[in-house]
C-alpha cells in the first residue's frame, strides 16, 4: 500500500460462485490511512470531557479522573478548544467550550480539582450537554469529539440503548463523534460500545482506576495523529446481493448501494471491515461486479479517494466449491466473525440464557475452526465453559472488551 496517500484494497475468500444456487462469500475491505508528514501541524481539537461524579465514583476513581483530565489539558495547545462537564443526577457545566491558553489552563485545572462525588447517574444529560458544547465550538478544520466517562448504569433521564445509540449516530452525521470510557464493573458495556460504534469513536474498558490516565492519553494521541478525516466507503453492487456488515459499523443501505461512514483514521493505520455476502444464482449473468470507493479529507483539507473492484465469476457448484479459499483473508475474517458471535453470546449469558450462549459461540468456533490459531480456538472453548457455568462481572467486562477490539481490528 502507498504510505503517502489514502489507499483501498478489496479482497474476497474466493471469486467463483455457483450458477445453480445462492453462494456465501466473504468481502474484506482494507483502508490504509496516509502516514503523517515529518513536519506537520495537527488539526485543532474541539473536545468535551464529560465526567461522571456520581456517588459510586468516590475515592480513587474520581482522583484518577481528575488526574487524567488535567493531563489532557497539559497536552492541548492554543489552537484547541475544550469544555468540561460533570454529572451525577444533575449536570454541572464546569467550563463552556473555550480555547486552551496559558492563562486559563490553571483555572480549568482548578475547576477539575473541585469535583466531588454526588448522587445518581444522568448519563444522557451529561453527554448531550458535552456534545452541545462541542457543536457550539466546531470549526470546519476541527476534530470534534465528546469523551464520556462513567462507572455506573444510566438511571436518570434517557437510558434506552437503542435511543442513545441513535442519538450518537445522528450527532456523528453532524460531525460530532463520541468515545466512551467504562470504569470498573458497574457500567453497561453494551450501551457504551453502541454509543461509540454509532458515534464514530472508541470504546474503552478501564479495569482499575489507575488505568484511566493511560487510556485518556491513548485516545488523545490517536486524535492528534489523524491524517484521514471523515472517511467514507461506498459499495455498488447488484441489488440481489445481500450484505451483512460485521463489527457494529454505521451502515446506510439503498438498492444496489452501501455507504459506511468510518470516521477518522490516524497515521499509517490500516482499518479492516468484513462483510458476509449472499450472492444470487446466475440467471443469464456470467459474472457479478462489486465496486468500492473510499473518500476522506486529507491533512490539507483536500478530498482524497481511491477505488477498487472485485469480479465474481459464475461456474457450476462443484467447481466453485473445489476452488481453494484465500487463507490469509479467512484467517483475519475468522477472528472478527468469532468475536461478533462472542459479543452476541455474552448478551445471552448476561440474561441467564447460558446454554443458548454456549450454542451460539460453539457453532461459530466449529465453522471457523480451519482458520483459527489453536491457542485462539482453545481460549474460546474455555469461554464456552465459563458461559455455561455463569461468568463473573469482571470476566464479562474484560471478555467483552477483548472481543470489541478484535471485531474492530484494534490493537490493545
Amino acid at each position: 500500500m502507498n504510505q503517502d496517500s489514502l489507499s483501498l484494497q478489496v479482497n474476497t475468500d474466493q471469486k467463483f460462485i455457483a450458477q445453480e444456487t445462492s453462494t456465501q462469500r466473504v468481502l474484506e475491505i482494507r483502508i490504509h490511512a496516509p502516514k503523517a508528514a515529518d513536519q506537520r501541524i495537527r488539526p485543532p481539537l474541539n473536545l468535551a470531557l464529560v465526567l461522571d461524579r456520581s456517588g459510586s465514583m468516590s475515592g480513587e476513581k474520581l482522583e484518577f479522573v481528575k488526574q487524567a483530565a488535567s493531563h489532557v489539558l497539559d497536552l492541548l495547545q492554543e489552537q484547541d478548544t475544550i469544555a468540561l462537564v460533570a454529572y451525577d443526577d444533575e449536570i454541572t457545566l464546569l467550563s463552556p467550550s473555550t480555547r486552551v491558553t496559558r492563562e486559563n489552563r490553571l483555572d480549568l485545572k482548578r475547576q477539575i480539582s473541585r469535583l466531588r462525588p454526588g448522587g445518581t447517574t444522568f448519563l444522557s444529560g451529561g453527554w448531550l450537554t458535552g456534545c452541545q458544547q462541542v457543536a457550539f465550538a466546531a470549526q470546519a478544520e476541527s476534530l470534534n469529539r465528546a469523551l464520556l466517562l462513567t462507572d455506573g448504569l444510566a438511571n436518570v433521564g434517557e437510558t434506552d440503548l437503542e435511543k442513545l445509540a441513535h442519538e450518537a449516530r445522528e450527532l456523528f452525521k453532524r460531525g460530532i463523534s463520541t468515545s466512551t470510557f467504562g470504569v470498573g464493573e458497574g457500567f453497561n458495556e453494551h450501551l457504551l460500545e453502541a454509543m461509540s460504534n454509532q458515534g464514530g469513536g472508541n470504546f474503552y474498558y478501564i479495569e482499575t482506576p489507575g488505568d484511566i490516565p493511560g487510556l485518556f492519553l491513548r485516545e488523545f494521541k490517536e486524535l492528534a495523529a489523524v491524517t484521514a478525516r471523515d472517511v467514507e466507503i461506498v459499495l455498488e453492487f447488484p441489488p440481489q446481493v445481500h450484505m451483512d456488515v460485521l463489527g457494529g459499523w454505521v451502515t446506510e443501505f439503498s438498492p444496489g448501494r452501501l455507504h459506511i461512514p468510518v470516521g477518522n483514521l490516524y497515521s499509517a493505520h490500516t482499518q479492516d471491515i468484513y462483510i458476509k455476502l449472499s450472492m444470487p444464482a446466475a440467471g443469464v449473468a456470467e459474472e457479478l461486479l462489486l465496486k468500492a470507493r473510499v473518500f476522506c479529507k486529507d491533512e490539507a483539507g483536500q478530498i482524497s479517494e481511491d477505488q477498487a473492484e472485485v469480479i465474481f465469476e459464475y461456474t457450476d457448484a462443484g467447481t466453485a466449491a473445489a476452488v481453494p479459499t484465500n487463507r490469509e483473508v479467512m484467517e483475519r475474517y475468522a477472528l472478527v466473525e468469532l468475536a461478533e458471535s462472542a459479543h452476541e453470546a455474552l448478551k445471552l449469558e448476561r440474561q441467564g440464557l447460558n446454554e443458548q450462549a454456549n450454542e451460539v459461540l460453539s457453532h461459530s468456533i466449529a465453522s471457523n475452526q480451519p482458520y483459527l490459531n489453536p491457542d485462539v480456538a482453545n481460549d474460546y472453548q474455555r469461554l464456552t465453559q465459563r458461559m455455561k457455568r455463569g461468568m463473573l462481572e469482571s470476566d464479562r467486562k474484560q471478555t467483552h472488551y477483548d472481543n470489541y477490539n478484535r471485531k474492530r481490528s484494534k490493537e490493545q
